[in-house]
């Protein structure tokens, strides 16, 4: 009897059955990020954890290609090998080969070396990737396939250029930060702390009187946040126009406290002289003092000076009082400006936000506002719509609205 082997043919024939298979898994997997990442989903996926790398890496400025989600794009080479695995052309074949080999280094590249988090879905596309370029390098080469592996290696180069050098979308970053209570050693206080009315706790360890300090909303309300803002940065505005809508929508339902943190080393110890990305955001000082002064003097108009001074152009200080004067129902003093209780809030406020900052993730993260949503949730900067931080809202704190 005479052993036969398997004809080439018949090797080919099984080879693209399972490309074709792991294509398709590889555009399901695409289409499902594309949801996730479109609804604002991405940190509740299974795997991934409150704060974790799905929605840092799924949000995080590698995400996009001048404005195209990267998901997309993976999205669409996949639907292409299913199309020419049906229609073989040499040339294009080998032009996602190259794609599909190339573009996972890349993008695990950067979460290891760059953003320090994983996505474990992003990683299992990167992984079908993979698998799919060396399938298509095991099929025969046609005559064309010099030029597909010049057209792959241009269109790679062409997506990472467009990474690197293209506008950075706005992003926002989630970790999880803990903290020790603070402890005096004379035994009172932290200046968070001090007054009556209701005391919730962030972070495991940072104590908030509510009452006590500038807030929106009824005190007494299910959720409480909290806001460090500087009111001459740009995101910070945002955030806080994102933060008026919801409070509209979810009323009643949410207080949060405004504790203003000026991104200036005119006043703000903590952000490092070598620090040259964060920029001295010039008035942010005298407006953080200023608006305290508000609080102090007149609590109920303080929701119309903190929206007053977010005006744009960012306010001089003789501009701002100027403006801030006839919102308040009582006279501001000179007294109340220079209020010593002004000068312990702003210290707290910069000692929290070095915590913040340095807590929760492998290198410092500078990035202004920085919201306290309960547990140990940190979110910095500005979320990329108001309804991905409406989503975010909905999923951490169970709200609703009609």
């Amino acid at each position: 009897m005479t052993s036969t082997s398997p004809t080439p043919a018949v090797s080919n024939s099984g080879r693209l059955l399972l490309l074709r298979m792991l294509a398709f898994a590889g555009l399901a997997l695409s289409a499902f990020l594309v949801y996730q990442k479109a609804s604002g989903s991405v940190t509740y996926l299974h795997g991934c954890g409150a704060a974790g790398g799905c929605a840092n890496v799924l949000g995080s400025r590698w995400s996009q290609w001048f404005g195209v989600p990267v998901a997309v794009i993976s999205l669409l080479l996949y639907a292409a090998v299913l199309v020419f695995t049906f229609f073989p052309r040499g040339a294009a074949l080998t032009t996602l080969g190259v794609s599909l080999l190339v573009a996972p280094l890349w993008f695990g590249g950067l979460q290891i070396f760059d953003l320090h988090q994983f996505c474990p879905w992003c990683l299992g596309a990167h992984l079908i990737g993979l698998a799919c370029g060396v399938l298509i390098f095991l099929l025969p080469a046609g005559p064309s396939a010099r030029i597909g592996w010049l057209s792959g290696a241009a269109g790679l180069a062409v997506l990472i250029a467009g990474q690197i050098f293209g506008p950075v979308p706005d992003t926002h970053l989630e970790t999880i930060v803990e903290v020790r209570k603070e402890v005096h050693e004379d035994g009172s206080l932290p200046v968070h702390e001090r007054g009556a009315g209701r005391l919730v706790t962030f972070l495991k360890g940072k104590s908030i009187r509510i009452d006590g300090l500038p807030h929106l909303g009824n005190p007494q309300a299910p959720h409480v946040m909290v806001d460090y803002f500087d009111y001459a940065c740009d995101s910070c505005r945002d955030t806080s126009e994102d933060l008026s809508a919801a409070m509209e929508r979810y009323s009643g339902q949410l207080c949060i406290v405004l504790l203003p943190c000026p991104i200036n080393r005119a006043c703000n110890p903590n952000i490092p002289a070598n620090q040259t990305n964060v920029k001295d955001h010039a008035h942010a000082c005298e407006l953080a003092r200023l608006a305290l002064a508000c609080w102090r003097t007149d609590p109920a108009s303080f929701p119309a000076v903190h929206d007053a001074l977010f005006r744009r152009p960012v306010l001089d200080p003789a501009a701002a009082l100027a403006l801030v004067r006839p919102l308040l129902g009582k006279p501001l003093s000179d007294a109340a400006l220079k209020d010593p209780w002004i000068d312990e809030v702003l210290a707290a406020d910069f000692a929290d936000y070095k915590t913040l900052t340095q807590g929760g993730n492998a290198r410092p993260n500078f990035v202004m506002p920085k919201l306290l949503l309960g547990g140990d949730t940190v979110i910095h900067g500005v979320m990329r719509t108001r309804e991905v931080l409406f989503k975010t809202l909905e999923k951490e704190f169970g709200l609703s609205h009609p």
